[in-house]
């Protein structure tokens, strides 16, 4: 069968490839959410649209539990919590329907879909201006890049619309299919308020690249920038401060080291009033900078790094990558913020090879071109973000923590039919891998930063329901202080609220509890021994 894929024309092999990477990237987020593997993001996504289907679009405690009025002020979740506060992603509504339709398996659809399209139109878009076989190559890059295969094997992310729509425009600019960049230029902001950037970013090239289009380019910078000033300063503060009070400030500090609150006018003033301090972010810290550009580049043979058209396409994101901090590193090659920077490198490496496909035809850089995307697809399933990939790698070599598929598969099982006695439209504390398979609900706050949640006139209530993996918990604290922590507080929460929550239900474990629920003494003596067995994984190995 291969040798008969290899003797197709490049338009019906890339045909294949991008219905491999489909399948294989569907197979893999369904592992991922059976196995336990999917995680908060996954979770937050999926209640923000199930409320949709409720007519309650954007709410979510899970969200909420993110806010800076539960980080910094000590409130509790509210089930009122508007996430546009935190990420103003209207666009996200088109999905609800199929939340409804296929329920927790509608995120994992939408990701693949969207990423296998936009390779499809990456390849027309190449074909514009290259040979079909390079044009194949651009491709299976893309659907090979780490950038692209660890992001979207990972939670969903709002950013995974962004490739395909960017993709779009380009193709209908250079097919002067006006209706189509209309379209794709006016969804683009609507994905997140920093999306904007990215229009701008290709507004910037065009005005610089193109004479003819100069124009559109310029309106798409101005139309870009000021979506992001009015989205940032108008339109999220109407539902919270998160974004002036955690992100500026979280991310963009270090220009305004004493604010407790920043605009993003207040940060672009401090960014371009403080030069010293701009060049020293953009390549601080050295070594993770320089990694980053690598790793963007090592698929296409590195010539993003050396491409004015790439380089002008992704500037803007890139620059607010290398300026930004947080506890989600910007540069992390293995993440979603990668989609922010990916459309304007692939597109803009395809223009460079338009005045140079002659050096296409050496075989010896073709292989050495093969040899550089398979290596970014090894980078990508060793970095094993998210756990993606933990079936086949171990989590730690030293020490030692691995579980084999079966022993996944079964205790995925086990925990989904303990879940079951979880009322559906109950409130419920869950720890982070459970947080999935409990998200269609109004109340879900994550176990163990809280059991509480505020309703809708701001009345404090506890949760009636609480679902701890303390399995899971046990097995990753091996390697894991931040697991291992999670654990510890999870013990001690279930020793000093025996006679609240009580037992339900116990399955390989996977512990159920329902706030003044009926006494079981069996189950409660089967918990008493379970926390007894966990205990000594609290401690650090060397202090065992």
């Amino acid at each position: 069968m291969l040798n008969r894929i290899q003797r197709l024309q490049p338009e019906s092999r890339i045909k294949w490839v991008a219905l491999l990477f489909a399948g294989l990237g569907i197979l893999l987020l369904w592992w991922r959410l059976i196995s336990l593997s999917a995680s908060y993001d996954q979770g937050i996504f999926l209640q923000v649209l199930w409320n949709g289907i409720g007519g309650n679009p954007f709410e979510s405690t899970l969200s909420s539990q993110l806010s800076t009025n539960v980080i910094h002020s000590g409130e509790v979740p509210s089930v009122a919590y508007q996430r546009l506060s935190q990420h103003f992603t209207p666009i996200l509504i088109t999905w609800i329907p199929l939340v409804r339709l296929l329920g927790i398996w509608a995120l994992p659809v939408v990701q693949i879909s969207l990423i296998t399209g936009a390779g499809l139109v990456l390849f027309q878009l190449a074909k514009l201006d290259l040979s079909p076989n390079l044009a194949e190559r651009i491709t299976v890059a893309f659907y090979c890049a780490n950038a692209i295969v660890a992001p979207t094997l990972s939670n969903f992310t709002d950013l995974c619309q962004l490739p395909l729509l960017v993709f779009a425009l380009l193709y209908g600019l250079k097919t002067n299919r006006t209706a189509l960049w209309i379209i794709s230029a006016l969804l683009i902001p609507l994905i997140r308020e920093d999306t904007g950037v990215v229009l701008a970013s290709i507004g910037l090239w065009l005005s610089i690249r193109d004479q003819q289009r100069r124009t559109i380019g310029l309106l798409f910078v101005i139309t870009g920038l000021a979506w992001v000033g009015i989205v940032t300063n108008v339109l999220m503060p109407i539902f919270g401060d998160d974004n002036s009070k955690r992100f500026m400030v979280s991310n963009f500090g270090q220009f305004a080291p004493n604010a407790e609150s920043a605009s993003s006018f207040d940060i672009a003033k401090q960014v371009f009033g403080q030069p010293l301090t701009l060049l020293r972010e953009l390549v601080s810290p050295p070594g993770d900078t320089l990694m980053y550009f690598l790793g963007m580049g090592l698929p296409l043979l590195f010539v993003p790094l050396i491409s004015a058209d790439a380089l002008l396409m992704a500037s803007l994101p890139l620059l607010g990558l290398l300026l930004a901090r947080g506890s989600n590193d910007p540069l992390s090659i293995n993440i979603r913020y990668t989609f922010l920077v990916v459309p304007g490198l692939f597109a803009g490496t395809s223009l460079w090879w338009r005045s140079r496909q002659n050096l296409f035809n050496s075989r010896k850089l073709r292989k050495i071109w093969a040899g550089c995307i398979a290596l970014s697809l090894i980078f990508a399933v060793a970095g094993n973000q998210n756990r993606s990939f933990s079936f086949l790698i171990p989590d730690s070599i030293h020490p030692w923590v691995y579980q084999s598929p079966l022993q996944q598969w079964e205790h995925g099982v086990k925990a989904r039919q303990t879940l079951q006695s979880i009322p559906a439209n109950a409130s419920v504390s869950a720890n982070t891998n459970l947080i999935p398979w409990l998200a269609q609900r109004q109340v879900l706050v994550r176990f163990p930063h809280g059991t509480e949640y505020q309703d809708i006139n701001k009345q404090i209530h506890s949760v009636d329901w609480v679902a701890i993996d303390l399995k899971t918990l046990a097995h990753f604290s091996e390697a894991f202080s931040r697991d291992r922590e999670r654990l510890k507080k999870s013990l001690k929460w279930l020793d000093a609220n025996s006679s609240i929550y009580r037992v339900q239900s116990i399955e390989d474990g996977v512990v159920v509890l329902n706030r003044n629920g009926k006494t079981d003494q069996k189950l409660q003596q089967d918990l008493n021994r379970l926390i007894q067995n966990f205990k000594a994984k609290t401690m650090p190995p060397s202090q065992r």
